[in-house]
């Protein structure tokens, strides 16, 4: 899919959901108990000794408890990848999460993760290689209440992973579905 017809379907989807949001405005934005969201995206990946950022398909998971009305808490993983002549190309991150939302009756939060971080690279009938490190997460997004438990979730997030021998970031774009 290319990046045009991804940022059309993208806005397309957003479009419905905040139409949606005005169909379902008796639906509060309750946070109480597990919660779960998982979404898909477009991901640009960098580096240090990169000569510049490489698009690819991004996505993420995370699922956990509700401290607060304003804090969730819990574990995600997000990754990064692409394939090109049977060569892939894989970052990921699985982590310790916390979101917090500045309001409790509204839908945008902050987000943030600390775990273990991993690039793996793979050659089709040559094998694979994988470093791990240090990973982070920072990102932030809008709950759009569609059903009294299920949101509608435009994010963005920046993740990245280093060791002492290697380093990569990646910012995506996605959209998710959310349960609380």
């Amino acid at each position: 899919m290319s990046i045009r017809k991804f940022v059309q379907c993208f806005a397309v989807l957003a479009a419905i959901a905040v139409s949606a949001t005005s169909a379902f405005a008796q639906n509060a934005q309750i946070r109480d108990g597990f919660w779960f969201s998982g979404g898909l995206g477009f991901g640009t990946l960098g580096c240090d000794d990169c000569g510049g950022r490489t698009n690819g398909l991004s996505g993420g998971l995370s699922l956990g408890g509700t401290i607060t009305p304003r804090f969730l808490l819990g574990v995600g993983s997000d990754a990064w990848t692409r394939s090109d002549q049977g060569a892939t190309l894989t970052v990921g991150t699985f982590d310790a999460r916390v979101r917090f939302y500045p309001s409790t009756t509204g839908g945008l939060f902050l987000t943030g993760g600390v775990g273990v971080g991993s690039v793996t690279g793979s050659i089709a009938g040559f094998g694979s290689s994988t470093e791990t490190g240090l990973g982070l997460l920072f990102g932030l997004g809008y709950d759009i209440r569609v059903a009294k438990n299920t949101s509608i979730t435009p994010y963005w997030s920046a993740f990245a992973m280093r060791n002492s021998y290697t380093d990569a970031n990646v910012g995506q774009l996605g959209l998710a579905i959310t349960l609380h």
